[in-house]
């Protein structure tokens, strides 16, 4: 009878200890960075007057060079080298261009992206883009020292990074979707015209060791909360709709530490509709304050982030959180020519998908 009992005991501890290591095999590692612009575009909204527009805009134009992105990108690469997540979500990637007066503007000045992907290539990192989502795409003149016009054009994305150099055994991406809302800001300019700033999300299906799950990013609306509210309710009833477990990464301009859901309609909405908030979680009681990390201009000091807009949340019985971190946010990130990464902090989520 006693050895009966001791080899059902020897029994249990080898599933369980198999069943453990079938766990630890299965480590999901999600990173959500807003790259920045360089510009919180204030000069070009605080605009009343069309002469004020075109300044706005050489203004702006001036901040987004100044902030050099290509330096900045450094930064962001050695975060990623330093946490390796499987996938990164990526807001606020933009692509600035000059041209004519008149346009187009076609030359590229800078590539938020490209300069990532090289910095990332630079220090022996495989990662590719495996959807990029192209949202506000807006050109307007500016003038130059000498006071000659040409027109600037700025493109925003978002974007999905993804490891390249794991076996498909191991990491296998399918069903990538993205798409626009259809709740969409749309800005009146001086001009008379108006100018639509659509956001949108994007959606990734992978395997994780023969594990299913979605991951999910979107950047949600910041300058109208109805409209944030309105393209959350789309999300809710859209993307995030599935058997599969769920990470939901981004920058939803929402602050967690808010317990107002009219002035934080997202994360309210986001967690009435069931999803858990990773950081919250693992650690209770601390805020996690992602921004602002500098003002409007990059190179202005150090300010004291007091929202936490840069958050990853979870949704299904089959994924377990295991830990959470920031990036980007102490001293030690600023980069070699003393430029914060971004004004953002980034965030990394570590998970186990359960059998």
């Amino acid at each position: 009878m006693l050895k009966r009992s001791i080899a059902l005991l020897l029994t249990i501890a080898l599933g369980l200890a198999y069943a453990s290591a079938q766990n630890k095999d299965r480590v999901l590692v999600v990173m959500t960075r807003n790259l920045d612009a360089g510009s919180d575009f204030g000069f070009v909204t605080s605009a009343t007057t069309p002469l004020g527009l075109i300044i706005g805009v050489t203004q702006t134009y001036q901040e987004v060079i100044q902030s050099n992105i290509p330096e900045r990108a450094q930064g962001i690469a050695a975060e990623i080298q330093a946490q390796h997540p499987d996938l990164v979500a990526l807001q606020e990637v933009t692509t600035l261009r000059v041209g004519p007066f008149g346009g187009p503007a076609t030359t590229v000045i800078a590539d938020q992206l490209q300069s990532l992907t090289a910095a990332l290539a630079a220090r022996g990192l495989h990662y590719a883009a495996v959807a990029i989502q192209q949202n506000a795409d807006v050109e307007a003149p500016a003038v130059d020292q000498s006071f000659n016009f040409f027109d600037v054009r700025l493109t925003d994305f978002d974007v999905m990074l993804a490891r390249t150099d794991l076996p498909v055994s191991e990491l296998q991406l399918e069903n990538v979707q993205f798409e626009h809302y259809s709740a969409t800001l749309v800005f009146p300019t001086v001009l008379g015209t108006s100018i639509p700033f659509p956001r949108g999300w994007i959606a990734v299906d992978a395997k994780l060791r023969g594990k299913q799950y979605r991951v999910v990013t979107t950047h949600l609306e910041t300058f109208n909360l109805d409209i944030q509210a309105a393209q959350t309710l789309e999300l809710i009833n859209g993307p995030v709709v599935t058997d599969l477990p769920v990470v939901l990464a981004g920058d939803l301009n929402s602050d967690a530490d808010n317990p107002d859901p009219s002035q934080s309609p997202a994360y309210h909405l986001l967690i009435n509709a069931s999803f858990i908030d990773l950081w919250s979680t693992v650690h209770p009681g601390d805020p996690g304050f992602t921004w602002p990390l500098h003002g409007e201009d990059p190179t202005t000091a150090t300010s004291v982030p007091n929202q936490r807009i840069d958050i990853i949340l979870t949704r299904g019985e089959k994924i377990a959180d295991r830990s959470a971190l920031l990036t980007g946010n102490t001293l030690n990130a600023l980069t070699p020519g003393g430029l914060w990464p971004s004004d953002h902090a980034g965030v990394v989520g570590t998970f186990t998908l359960l059998p």
